[in-house]
């Protein structure tokens, strides 16, 4: 099944503000770091494609450093779910039920001992390099996604506990770098990762609930899923397409420049599409139409931001195309 592009996005712009440097690295794939949608929505093989040519080269605890760059923009109906929730239970319920839309690639899950309990994370992959980067951004980035999602809800941030499913680093160094981050009582040598607090935080009620709000972005993310579960439906070559198109923001890549992406003559491409009874002009305005629905519904941006994240020219071109899709202008649709 496909996932948010969350993941990916987020470890490279880490990456980036980290001062690692990548825009060569993405050149030679064909994706620029700015074109990135936080909104699209991308198949695993293509993930670990991109994360295979990102990652090459950077030791894994670098990691932690990029995880702080995180950042709450881009989770849409899911960060609305969680900041009208009634108490934090419901929250942290609700940010499991929803885990796929998140920036994590394992599994998330929770258990209680005594009094305490654990938003627990198993990485997906510990037994290379790569995975062990992607796992320490992903770990160090949720941890700074509980912090940034208390002080948006308008709550202290509780005292926290971490266990890590890393070695302790024999350097000190290496082991000043954990302590910076998670404090000096975080453990190592976990089976997975655990952020533990006081069970009494569960029932704390959230100052920014709201019942009416909270079942309409449950709706949204109900549907999110159900979106990311319909293309598993999609024959493979059209996948691919969709794939490298949903990446991209701003003017979209040509058909010759997708098929040197894909590494697929422009010929062939075309042929094959044919074939399927599409064609790359109606694929990309499929993903076009697609990505201006999820802009307006997520209320982040205004109407002349998502015409030029589109790729138009001027607002006027993109009202005009988007009347033509579905009978009504943006401004009468998000009414």
């Amino acid at each position: 099944m496909k996932r948010s592009i969350l993941s990916l996005m987020y470890l490279i712009q880490g990456m980036r503000k980290a001062g690692i440097a990548l825009e060569h690295k993405l050149d030679n794939i064909g994706l620029r770091i700015d074109d990135l949608d936080p909104t699209s929505i991308i198949h695993p093989s293509l993930e670990y494609d991109v994360l295979k040519v990102v990652g090459e080269g950077v030791v894994p605890e670098k990691g932690i450093l990029i995880g702080q760059h995180y950042a709450l923009a881009g989770y849409g109906p899911l960060l609305m779910l969680l900041v009208t929730s009634p108490t934090v239970r419901d929250a942290l319920v609700h940010g499991i039920r929803f885990q796929q839309l998140t920036h994590l690639t394992g599994e998330m899950s929770f258990k209680q001992a005594g009094h305490r309990i654990a938003l627990c994370y198993c990485p997906s992959n510990l037994q290379d390099q790569l995975g062990q980067l992607v796992a320490q951004a992903e770990i160090s980035g949720t941890y700074k996604f509980i912090q940034d999602l208390y002080k948006m809800m308008g709550l202290s941030v509780p005292e926290v506990r971490i266990e890590l499913p890393f070695p302790k680093p024999e350097e000190l160094k290496q082991l000043q770098l954990y302590h910076d981050y998670y404090g000096h009582q975080v453990q190592f040598n976990a089976d997975q990762a655990a952020f533990w607090f006081d069970e009494a935080v569960l029932n704390v009620k959230i100052p920014s609930a709201d019942e009416m709000t909270f079942k309409l972005y449950e709706k949204k993310c109900i549907a999110e899923l159900e979106r990311l579960r319909e293309d598993e439906k999609t024959p493979s070559l059209i996948q691919r397409v969709q794939d490298y198109l949903e990446l991209q923001s701003g003017g979209m890549p040509t058909m010759a420049e997708t098929a040197q992406a894909l590494n697929i003559p422009e010929r062939t491409l075309r042929h094959q599409l044919q074939q399927l009874n599409t064609s790359y002009k109606q694929i990309r305005e499929d993903i076009i139409k697609d990505k201006a629905l999820r802009m307006i519904e997520y209320k982040q941006y205004s109407i002349e931001m998502i015409a030029e994240l589109l790729g138009y020219s001027e607002p006027a071109a993109f009202n005009h195309a988007f009347k033509r899709w579905f009978g009504q202008s943006p401004r009468q649709y998000v009414k």
